[in-house]
């Protein structure tokens, strides 16, 4: 039976809104498909020689195998160098992008070095690509160890070099207390603070390298708040934060405002012994002190005890009392009112005073009596 030619494009019609109705219902469904929920993920690789590289868990997480992302909460893990766990690893929140090939993490981010002293790196957003060894970290980065807090703008964890490079006004801030960073946040203010160039830190060694120019402000204990700081400057600095050690590159400059008349010391380079509280000028030490001065080969003073050591070809001048001292080693005490030689041990001492001409005229010396002359 046929239909008549004016029910044809009817038919028609009726035949393209039920194809057009299909798509529109299939495209819905297709929009609205949800990713797949686990509830845990478990992730590990292994480096060309079979050992673990890394391995990652979450007791929760979301597939979406559209797009190979999985986003996990609570994320845990470890970082394998060497087959060996180095890095635990935990983070607020986690996204797994192509099984693994990058991975996103988010909010509150440990990085715990694995040993006996208490190191950790903390960031709160970072990029991990496992194929490369390295970890970005743009968000808050942070370094601690049970003395020392790291911070910059950005970092670049490199994990087979065991390397942090913080970048984007870094400062090293030093507390004298020993402190555990996965409890609490060190207590009070830091007694000194450096702001360099740029940093190098490996947290399993604590060796540490930096670029200048170099500043560094101390502030010693109990000082008032009004005090002015204690100035260093320094074009480089290199040295070891879990040994407390630390070299500073000429030429080197410091100062202490606070002291009555003012004090400051240079030379060619600079040692802090932080544990020892002992600054060090290796070569050509020279300390001032209002108009008083002493140049030394080398030198040495204890901040904490304000004792000074000066060794070779030393020379203590004080042009107010008009003394000049020469030795080859001396012993004093840094005081508010100059220096105070206590002893110069192994060594001889050669000392010069000038004394001042007399304000009033000399008295006439009596006069001598006369002999008796001699009789025959």
């Amino acid at each position: 039976m046929t239909l008549p030619a004016l029910a044809r494009p009817w038919r028609l019609a009726v035949l393209l809104l039920l194809l057009t109705g299909c798509a529109r219902s299939q495209v819905v469904r297709e929009e609205s498909a949800t990713p797949f929920v686990f509830r845990s993920l478990d992730l590990r690789q292994q480096d060309m020689l079979g050992r673990p590289k890394w391995e990652l868990t979450s007791p929760e997480a979301r597939y979406d195998l559209r797009r190979r992302l999985a986003r996990a909460l609570q994320p845990r893990g470890v970082i394998y160098v060497d087959g060996k766990a180095s890095y635990r690893l935990e983070s607020s929140t986690g996204t797994v992008v192509n099984d693994g090939a990058v991975i996103l993490l988010e909010g509150l981010i440990r990085l715990q070095r694995l040993g006996d002293a208490p190191v950790m790196i903390q960031g709160s957003r970072v990029r991990w690509v496992p194929a490369m060894n390295l970890m970005e970290i743009d968000r808050g980065p942070e370094g601690f160890d049970p003395h020392t807090r790291l911070t910059a703008e950005r970092a670049t964890f490199r994990i087979d070099r065991d390397t942090l490079e913080l970048q984007g006004r870094p400062r090293l801030q030093r507390w004298a207390s020993a402190f555990d960073p996965f409890q609490a946040n060190p207590a009070g203010a830091p007694q000194i603070v450096v702001t360099v160039g740029k940093v190098e830190w490996k947290p399993g060694s604590g060796a540490l390298t930096a670029r200048g120019p170099i500043l560094g402000e101390r502030r010693p204990p109990g000082s008032p708040a009004d005090r002015p700081p204690q100035v260093l400057t320094a074009t480089a600095l290199s040295g070891n934060t879990l040994k407390q050690r630390f070299n500073l590159g000429s030429p080197v400059q410091f100062s202490d405002p606070a002291v009555k008349g003012g004090l400051s010391a240079r030379g060619q380079a600079l040692q802090v012994d932080a544990g020892q509280r002992l600054v060090s000028i290796p070569s050509g030490c020279v300390i001032q002190q209002e108009a008083s001065s002493l140049q030394a080969d080398s030198c040495s003073w204890n901040w904490e005890t304000q004792a000074i050591a000066a060794d070779g070809a030393v020379l203590l001048q004080r042009p107010a009392s008009r003394q000049l001292t020469r030795g080859s080693r001396l012993r004093g005490r840094l005081g508010d009112s100059g220096f105070v030689v206590v002893s110069a041990p192994g060594g001889r001492v050669f000392s010069q005073f000038q004394v001042p001409p007399s304000k009033t005229a000399p008295r006439p010396a009596p006069p001598r009596p006369q002999p008796e002359p001699i009789r025959l």
